[in-house]
């Protein structure tokens, strides 16, 4: 049998909580061409073995909401936003993260799984502090849009009065927000399994964990290296780019100073690039 398995996958540098595991029976399946007989809301669908639930109904067209998944990253499961149904599960299970092994028969808008959703946003909100209308991601957050779509219309949990943590917004790229912060871990799969750089990580337990550098110390005092991977992968208002707009106004409206503007290297490669100019 293991000559038959596909060879193994190169070392990360990721932590063991976040190393990919793969079972032997499941990439030998997949090597195979072992196909599993699965019914989603009532539609029948052949996947490979080890295909995740969430995969299977992105197939049959059957939208799943998400929030810690994202398809550059490696699989979480730790927001609950994706529950569904399966027959015979004594409990809800995570769609991005059950992989298909037997066949089975999946529901993925029943009572129970709106239910669950919309307890999962409640308690969210019961600790993002913030309003919405003068949020930068306003129109543009995923929290907004999954509360919009379960129908959140009061707090059923309560809503905070005042912020819990002091805005890091010492670096001169990434302002860091941890009362928006949803603890999706998405930073954290970008900063060490993209990035390999590691500068952020979840500090404490329970209702006292947050995302945070090493010893919580300010963004600008660690080895970020300000590429912003991190924000285009947040969900939320959490992470945001340290907008400068004030600053070069103040600039342009003071008569004592000349202001010079020049665009930045990387868009003028880019804009080469689609030119298909050499480098």
């Amino acid at each position: 049998m293991k000559d038959h398995l596909p060879p193994p996958a190169p070392s990360q540098r990721a932590p063991k909580s976040q190393t990919l595991r793969t079972l032997e029976a499941i990439a030998y399946a997949k090597a195979i061409g072992k196909q599993v007989e699965i019914t989603i809301d009532g539609n029948p669908i052949s996947v490979p073995l080890g295909t995740t639930i969430l995969e299977a109904a992105q197939q049959l067209g059957i939208r799943i909401p998400t929030l810690c998944y994202h398809e550059d990253l490696c699989l979480a499961g730790v927001c609950r936003i994706c529950v569904i149904e399966v027959q015979d599960q004594r409990t809800l299970q995570a769609a991005c993260s059950y992989p298909i092994t037997t066949p089975i028969q999946v529901r993925t808008h029943s009572a129970a799984v709106r239910r669950a959703r919309r307890h999962t946003l409640d308690l969210m909100l019961a600790n993002h502090y913030g309003e919405c209308y003068i949020c930068g991601r306003n129109n543009n957050c995923e929290l907004q849009a999954l509360a919009m779509e379960c129908g959140v219309d009061f707090y059923r949990f309560g809503h905070p009065a005042k912020p819990r943590y002091a805005v890091d917004a010492s670096s001169h790229a990434v302002v860091r927000d941890n009362n928006k912060c949803v603890l999706c871990r998405r930073c954290i799969r970008t900063c060490i399994d993209l990035q390999e750089v590691g500068v952020l990580e979840v500090l404490d337990r329970g209702d006292r964990s947050r995302v945070s550098t090493f010893m919580s110390k300010p963004q600008s005092d660690v080895v970020c290296i300000n590429c912003g991977q991190c924000i285009n992968r947040c969900p939320t208002g959490a992470l945001r780019a340290n907008d400068l707009t004030d600053d070069v106004w103040a600039a342009i409206d003071n008569p004592d100073k000349h202001v010079v503007i020049q665009t930045a290297p990387s868009p003028r490669a880019a804009i080469g690039e689609c030119f298909r100019l050499p480098p």
